[in-house]
């Protein structure tokens, strides 16, 4: 590919080389013409050219001809030297030395018409990118990037291309391929590059993937543009999907994409008018007595159509919303909560955060200034985190929880079960509660090994001094088993369901 680079960067320049080269022929005879006609004139003038000062003269004259030619010669050669510079920044990225969108425009677009066999153009977008830059700094994710491209580098068979078209979008242009199986083996070798941690200033960065969308000539397209469109398109599907994917181009897909566009816009107009509001799910402890609840989003439309969570927690995970949703949720909770302190009600509401919230400090430090700007004593708050959220970066949710601790406020697990469920994880994580997850309760009363796991969870979390509560009852059997295991507290439709906070207070309040 380095080989293909330079020849390609010769090609372009040869036309300015030549028109340089032209220039220095062209003065070395204006030179040489220039002694040739003052050694003709001292000849026709009968002066004697072996005279001292005549030598003198022609010495002189030969020595200033030399200098300037010389002079000449450098300065074609630093004007090439300034050409070359600038084609290089014109074509070619200066962070990973990968050609650029210019090169792209200028010469991929040629060779696509110019290709009438078969051929792929995959877009590449990485995934989590921006926490390297948001932790580790630009110039860590730029030297991500250099490295990443070197990987690519290593991908390409004869005539392909890789670009690195600005920010973590690369774009390859396949040919030796030939057909769509050959394309998918490409693919799963580009996403194999991310399979090996990348090290960046002493900090091993493993999380970061890569999102692909593949666009095949002459399927999909006979131009750079039409191409171009489609494996953009196929690559923000594969986003769509779970990321660390890659998806070929499909007619139907720009119609799931406008989809997507429209369902963000009214997200993101429900978050303007603060259409997400806060419905309560009771929580009683083992003794029967009411001890709190969790705070549960659920989006009123303007029509008064409510929408559970299925409906656009995810989709907001997945598109940056829900940082903004949990926000209004905070806000929420907090008014509701001076309400009732005004009361002198004392119970705890747990709220769900999530994992932007687990993994970055800045937004932890949001949270908490937050409830301290409202003024709310933090024995009524606890915050809700899931197993999955940990592992992200197990280090960062450690110190995260360690923080929100030390501002007063608990933390539970949530859906505990239902993951990775590493003891050691549950060894190290400063938490307080653990959460029991409904799957679990749905079979206790049916199955054995469910009765046989819960007991030794909720064992081994009172040994490690932790309160256990169990979600999803909705039986007196169910409640009865967990009782006598000694679980701590419960929730579940047996309680009751999420409700307003009218229904809320009018019920347990």
């Amino acid at each position: 590919m380095r080989f293909v680079k330079k020849l390609n960067a010769m090609t372009s320049r040869l036309s300015v080389q030549i028109v340089l080269l032209i220039l220095i022929i062209i003065a070395m005879m204006e030179f040489i013409s220039v002694s040739v006609l003052v050694a003709n004139l001292l000849k026709n003038l009968n002066i004697n050219t072996n005279h001292d000062v005549v030598k003198l003269f022609l010495i002189k004259i030969a020595a200033i001809n030399v200098s300037m030619l010389f002079l000449f010669v450098i300065i074609v050669l630093l004007v090439s030297r300034v050409f070359k510079k600038i084609n290089s920044y014109a074509f070619y990225s200066c962070t990973t030395g990968l050609p650029n969108k210019n090169y792209m425009m200028n010469n991929l677009l040629k060779e696509i018409a110019a290709n009438g066999a078969f051929a792929a153009l995959i877009s590449l977008d990485m995934d989590d990118f921006k926490a390297v830059n948001d932790t580790l700094g630009h110039l860590a994710g730029d030297e991500l990037l250099k490295q990443a491209g070197e990987r690519f580098e290593q991908v390409l068979g004869e005539g392909d291309c890789v670009c690195h078209i600005g920010g973590d979008e690369f774009l390859f242009f396949v040919k030796s391929v030939r057909n769509k199986q050959e394309t998918e083996v490409y693919a799963k070798e580009i996403m194999h590059q991310f399979s090996q941690p990348f090290f960046i200033q002493n900090h091993k960065v493993d999380y970061v993937t890569g999102s692909l969308g593949i666009a095949l000539m002459p399927k999909d397209g006979m131009d750079f543009q039409t191409l171009f469109n489609c494996s953009d398109d196929a690559m923000y599907m594969a986003k769509r999907l779970g990321k660390s994917n890659f998806v070929f181009y499909e007619k139907n897909m720009n119609f799931h994409l406008y989809e997507d566009t429209i369902r963000k816009k009214e997200i993101k107009h429900g978050i303007r008018q603060k259409e997400f509001k806060v419905f309560y799910q009771p929580k009683f402890s083992s003794n029967g007595l009411f001890v709190g609840g969790e705070a549960l989003a659920r989006w009123v439309k303007e029509d008064g159509t409510i929408l559970p969570p299925s409906a656009f927690i995810e989709f907001a995970e997945k598109n940056g919303l829900i940082v903004a949703i949990t926000d209004l949720i905070v806000d929420e909770v907090c008014r509701d909560s001076l309400s009732w302190i005004q009361e002198k009600k004392e119970f705890t509401i747990s709220i769900n955060i999530t994992s932007d919230h687990i993994t970055n400090k800045d937004l932890i430090e949001n949270l908490i200034e937050k409830i301290s700007n409202y003024g709310v004593p933090t024995s009524y708050i606890e915050f809700e985190i899931t197993e999955s959220m940990v592992i992200e970066d197990f280090q960062k949710a450690v110190d995260n929880i360690t923080r929100l601790k030390s501002f007063g406020i608990k933390v539970s697990m949530d859906d505990f079960g239902t993951g990775y469920s590493s003891l050691n994880y549950l060894k190290k994580l400063p938490i307080d509660i653990l959460k029991i997850d409904k799957s679990f309760v749905d079979t206790i009363s049916r199955d054995e090994k469910d009765r046989v796991l819960l007991e030794n969870i909720i064992n081994i979390a009172h040994g490690f001094h932790l309160q256990v509560i169990a979600e999803g009852i909705e039986t007196a059997e169910q409640l009865a088993i967990l009782k006598d295991m000694g679980c701590d507290m419960y929730q579940g439709y047996y309680f009751g369901k999420p409700m307003n906070k009218m229904d809320f207070e009018g019920m347990f309040l």
